[in-house]
């Protein structure tokens, strides 16, 4: 396990590009070129060194840094300053608000590397990546540390409280040695405030370990007892793919769960597969998606434990008895599924399909945020595929790619159903499309508003509930970035880090639609 404590100037901090801690080759030494916001770790091209870092970033460089994450943010960078991952949680000047404190966890078994900041307010964020530390070319003698860049202001110097450091392998021979060093660039100057150097004649297999469990295995008594024996009352609802109840778990450390009993036919090559993929789907963490807890394999139907998240599911506040939800808080909604999916395909390792986007499956936290939830259903796409041939149709068919109707399943396919749940928050109307595969499901919802689009009154198909209380250019934004999604033509439909770009940005041009 390695734990660290950071804390931070407040009056100088953001006024420089922020602080890594980092583990990089030893002797350590800066590359050229690697000043400012390249803190001191990375440089140009020619000069290539094998690094992994977690950075706490306070100043945005469009250059590298997330098109999503303007604000302060958190990232973890492999080999080079641009994020394998990061929090888009943070407002500006988060980090530079008191003391901040970070522990890294690093499981070699799963492969997870796990950073979580505990703000000066007391709120956290929290991000993971699944790194193999064995092929990032890290050599056996490392170090370890700190480092930060300079920025216009010579005279920033973030303050380093107190770092800790432990191996789980206790013969791992270690020395350290504190250097500060300071040390300048052509364009801008770097400060190496501290670092840790020690020898690692062990594999970084067993450099670190995670405290708590990725994801848990559940037995079937165990959730029997947590739902009551799946009792009617616990329910909080059912689908095609099961049926869901509230858990209280014995653990008192474990908050109230939902948890899913999976119907249909298990082989059991099938429940292989399940056990896998889940464990694999439990080491996601993003905001905007619903944590996926644990599963059970023991009992003869599977079952997923998933975060209770206590608004419900959007669907109820759109089309059920829940609390109608206002513009800005349907606006929110679609950013943030966005953001889900964005995570989904471009954050995580390998692309992730997830194949039933639908507001059944946005559930809404107590500040109505959404998560997209239901992972289940998804898959993962090997770099270089594309999509997922041959499978058998999943999802449901008011939301499905009409592509889908062959077994082939993409990115696009995910941005079809994005599509059509853009269109239901900003309509209100529920999506229905016709039970024939051979016609593609048509839809019913698409058709109406693509012909009030093409007569030039797609603000029209608003909510008549909101009484014109919303905002016109987002309105027309969303339903125009729906009807981009849901065009057939799969090459016509955005990816989802321009649709986020079209929904979000006033000022980013929306295409026209063809007719």
């Amino acid at each position: 396990m390695s734990g660290l404590r950071v804390g931070l100037n407040t009056t100088t901090l953001p006024k420089g590009p922020g602080t890594a801690f980092f583990i990089g080759p030893f002797p350590s030494s800066l590359p050229p070129n690697s000043g400012g916001g390249l803190l001191g770790l990375f440089g140009d091209k020619s000069s290539f060194t094998p690094t992994v870092a977690v950075e706490f970033d306070t100043q945005w460089d469009e250059g590298w840094d997330p098109y999503d994450a303007t604000g302060d943010h958190v990232g973890i960078n492999v080999n080079s300053i641009h994020s394998d991952s990061y929090s888009r949680d943070l407002a500006k000047g988060d980090l530079a608000a008191g003391t901040v404190s970070a522990n890294v966890t690093y499981d070699a078994g799963s492969n997870l590397l796990e950073v979580t900041v505990r703000l000066a307010n007391g709120s956290t964020t929290s991000i993971s990546a699944l790194l193999n530390l064995k092929k990032q070319r890290l050599p056996q003698d490392a170090a370890i540390g700190f480092s930060t860049g300079k920025g216009e202001d010579t005279n920033f110097s973030p303050v380093l409280i107190s770092w800790s450091f432990s191996s789980t392998d206790p013969r791992t021979p270690l020395w350290v040695i504190i250097l500060s060093s300071v040390a300048s660039a052509l364009l801008a100057a770097s400060v190496v405030a501290a670092l840790i150097f020690f020898t690692m004649r062990k594999r970084w297999a067993a450099m670190m370990k995670i405290e708590s469990p990725v994801a848990k295995e559940f037995s079937y008594n165990e959730l029997s007892a947590s739902t009551n024996n799946f009792s009617e009352d616990r329910k909080l609802g059912a689908g095609s793919f099961g049926k869901v109840y509230r858990g209280d778990l014995k653990d008192p450390r474990m908050p109230p769960v939902a948890v899913k009993v999976l119907t249909g036919h298990m082989d059991s090559q099938i429940r292989k597969d399940f056990v896998t993929e889940v464990t694999t789907l439990c080491q996601l963490s993003h905001r905007n998606l619903v944590k996926l807890v644990g599963w059970c394999s023991d009992g003869k139907p599977l079952m997923l434990v998933y975060e209770l998240v206590t608004n419900r599911s959007l669907d109820e506040h759109l089309h059920g008895q829940g609390r109608l939800l206002t513009w800005t808080e349907r606006y929110q909604v679609a950013l943030d599924i966005g953001f889900a999916i964005e995570y989904l395909h471009n954050g995580c390792k390998e692309p992730i399909l997830h194949r039933d986007i639908k507001p059944d499956n946005v559930m809404l936290d107590d500040a109505f945020h959404a998560k997209l939830g239901d992972f289940g259903l998804v898959r993962q796409v090997n770099p270089g595929q594309g999509s997922l041939r041959g499978t058998t149709m999943i999802g449901s068919y008011h939301y499905m790619d009409p592509q889908c109707t062959n077994g082939s399943a993409s990115t696009a396919s995910d941005m079809y159903s994005f599509g059509v749940l853009l269109l239901e928050v900003a309509t209100g109307k529920r999506s229905q499309a016709s039970l024939d595969p051979e016609k593609g499901f048509p839809n019913s919802l698409t058709s109406t508003v693509r012909e009030s689009y093409h007569k030039g009154h797609v603000v029209e198909m608003a909510d008549a509930r909101l009484n014109g209380d919303f905002d016109k250019s987002q309105m027309a934004r969303v339903l125009t970035v729906g009807l981009l999604c849901v065009q057939l033509d799969r090459a016509l439909r955005p990816e989802i880090r321009e649709a986020i770009n079209m929904l979000s940005n006033p000022s980013h041009p929306v295409p026209q639609l063809g007719a």
